[in-house]
């Protein structure tokens, strides 16, 4: 299927968001074939782990970016009072990913209406992020309560896509702290996050009074020791939007050097990675999630392989190469963007307009998950429309 249908049927998919979902912005459940996300509604203002909300409510945001169209933006509207109330009334009540929340929707709804009120939650959201910085680790707590004295004195990969919402607050106000901030995190999690191999892992834990860091984590990939496909696309994306902000050499050639080594681990049969580049070959293909919950399907069938592969982090990848190819020409980011999205448009759409996911296979089972179809739409949308949400 070609990018442009495809993502006409993305533009059905995401009027079912607005036509079927009202109140607090929900995230959802990752399923295996209901014609419908399960919508997850534990109270957004009141949730400290909230992260995929802004995915969920993202989606309609970039129809209302490419096709004007008004009806999303104003449904997208009608959850401003939920996210200012969650960052001015209860700004303990987030974690790092608050960047995640913040930048799909109060920084994109800002750029789409020029409303001042987003502006100013997503500057607040930015503030709250960096009450996170540790002074002696010199990056972003990932996910202990701001100021507690109980601290998790861990930091983790999918930090380099929230700390953007520093560099967005750099670049509205020019204020340079927020920069300052954001670089320190940058350099921080490529020194102890990325390997001597350009393999990354998911976590550190850190001492919190001397700022060393004291031994690996792990809750994304298969183990310590890993090399998690997903944490490398967040590494990589981060990477890239931080050079077009900044223009600093280093990012984008770390973006590189990363980006590379995921393109080696992918498979020649199919450009969709597996979810653990490291998962052994004796060892089921399960993701760190609960197996009960999970469908089960014969791992000795080679047909069966593709639930190994994570599309999600496929989408993402696709997304952060053509933002690098952006920045300076680079055929070979392009090229494999390409493939990687025609792949997903091929193998991995879920082409029904009434089936409301996009991408099958995620995390390594049979999964959708909504953070994979939005980075697949937005990718769609960059590829047909040449814009970057991120950073523009």
């Amino acid at each position: 299927m070609n990018f442009k249908d495809a993502y006409k049927i993305c533009l059905k998919k995401a009027e079912t968001y607005v036509n079927e979902i009202t109140g607090e912005p929900p995230s959802s459940k990752e399923d295996n074939g209901k014609k419908r996300y399960e919508l997850v509604r534990d109270g957004f203002v009141d949730s400290f782990y909230a992260w995929t909300n802004s995915h969920l409510v993202g989606i309609p945001i970039i129809a209302a970016h490419t096709e004007r169209d008004f009806k999303a933006l104003r449904w997208a509207n009608s959850f401003a009072p939920y996210y200012e109330q969650k960052i001015n009334a209860v700004p303990v009540m987030t974690m790092h990913d608050v960047g995640f929340l913040y930048l799909h929707y109060s920084v994109h709804m800002y750029m789409l209406t020029g409303d001042i009120h987003h502006r100013n939650t997503a500057l607040k959201a930015a503030d709250e992020l960096v009450k996170r910085f540790d002074i002696n680790l010199k990056a972003l707590d990932a996910w202990s309560e701001a100021f507690s004295e109980e601290k998790d004195n861990r930091i983790i990969i999918d930090s380099m896509m929230n700390n953007i919402l520093l560099f967005w607050a750099w670049k509205e106000t020019g204020y340079t702290i927020y920069r300052d901030i954001a670089d320190a995190h940058i350099r921080t999690c490529i020194k102890i996050l990325v390997r001597d191999d350009y393999s990354v892992c998911h976590a550190y834990f850190f001492d919190h009074k001397t700022g060393l860091p004291t031994k690996e984590g792990n809750t994304c990939g298969f183990a310590n020791g890993s090399h998690w496909a997903r944490g490398t696309a967040w590494m990589v994306f981060g990477l890239a939007a931080a050079y077009e902000y900044t223009k600093e050499e280093e990012y984008y050639d770390w973006a590189v050097k990363i980006g590379e080594k995921f393109i080696s681990e992918l498979k020649e049969d199919d450009m969709i990675p597996v979810w653990d580049f490291r998962l052994p070959e004796d060892m089921p293909a399960r993701a760190c999630r609960n197996e009960k919950s999970l469908p089960k399907w014969d791992e000795t069938d080679p047909a069966n392989k593709i639930y190994n592969r994570d599309s999600s982090a496929a989408a993402i990848m696709s997304c952060a190469f053509m933002i690098l190819d952006n920045a300076k020409k680079n055929s070979k980011f392009s090229e494999i963007a390409d493939m990687m999205l025609q792949t997903l448009c091929d193998k991995y759409f879920e082409e029904d307009e009434d089936f409301q996911a996009m991408l099958k296979h995620a995390n390594g089972a049979e999964l959708h998950v909504i953070y994979g179809d939005y980075y697949f739409m937005l990718a769609l949308a960059m590829k047909n429309y040449g814009f970057d949400m991120w950073t523009k």
